[in-house]
């Protein structure tokens, strides 16, 4: 396990303790048949944060949050002549209380395409439908238990509920905690990123990379910064210190990527 000396932050940490019946006990819309569940400990799962687009040669949320810990998932079908609104607000009222902070929220073709979420993400063709007909819905709970929905209709009729829980623990005495995760080349998207900090918010960015043909994973890490920092530009590129992890990395950091956490003002 890597110790970070140059700033103190924690990463996730494995947890066990599933039951089958979920975390939270959401209860499921009415008359709604359970198609499939999974439960796996320590899995690395990605907690998307952004709309789904075009990245590189794939698909990938715009932010996603890498939590290692458990994971159960849940789908649902559901009749086809349930109005999808009421399914959404079925699910949504009983996720958005008790002090759990919605983190990302988008409906239709605001969450980006549908194909891409179903295939690419979730891995499960089950949810493919309408992009216009597409609800996502993320939460996370003090305990540091996050919950993702996912509800779309298909072209069948039948609404297909797709629901994971992760649950993750995170080291006493925490200072920073990682709050996004990008490829390191996506540029725009981490621009976006700096820019909607407050005036007095500072990130570090942790960089984590490969060795290549030509170069050593360091000069690799050092070369992916240089990228971004031009990317900044004059304007943001003091608003971040990236530290060059290198291959050093734990696995729930990725590679080529870039984990942000706040620095407190």
């Amino acid at each position: 396990m890597l110790t970070l000396r140059v700033v103190s932050f924690s990463l996730l940490a494995f947890f066990s303790g599933f039951s089958t019946a979920g975390i939270l006990g959401i209860e499921p819309y009415r008359d709604a048949q359970l198609v499939k569940s999974n439960s796996q400990t320590g899995q690395f799962t990605e907690i998307p944060l952004g709309k789904i687009s075009r990245a590189g040669s794939g698909w990938e949320p715009e932010s996603v949050e890498r939590v290692e810990g458990d994971l159960f998932s849940s789908l649902y079908k559901i009749h086809r002549n349930a109005v999808l609104s009421d399914v959404y607000a079925h699910y949504r009222t009983q996720m958005a209380v008790d002090g759990r902070m919605v983190l990302f929220e988008c409906d239709s073709r605001s969450c980006g395409s549908s194909n891409a979420w179903a295939n690419n993400f979730f891995g499960d063709y089950l949810l493919y439908g309408p992009d216009q007909s597409q609800f996502l819905l993320v939460v996370k709970n003090p305990q540091d238990i996050y919950q993702v929905l996912y509800i779309n209709r298909r072209g069948a009729g039948d609404v297909m509920v797709r629901l994971d829980e992760v649950k993750s623990a995170r080291a006493n005495g925490t200072e920073f905690e990682i709050v996004a995760q990008m490829d390191v080349q996506d540029i725009p998207r981490i621009r976006r990123f700096v820019s909607a900090l407050s005036a007095d918010q500072n990130l570090v960015g942790f960089v984590t990379s490969q060795k290549t043909a030509g170069l050593s994973a360091l000069e690799s890490g050092d070369q992916l910064i240089s990228i971004m920092q031009a990317g900044l530009g004059d304007r943001f590129k003091d608003r971040v210190r990236f530290v060059n992890l290198a291959d050093l990395g734990r696995e729930s950091l990725g590679i080529n990527r870039v984990s942000f956490v706040y620095v407190r003002p």
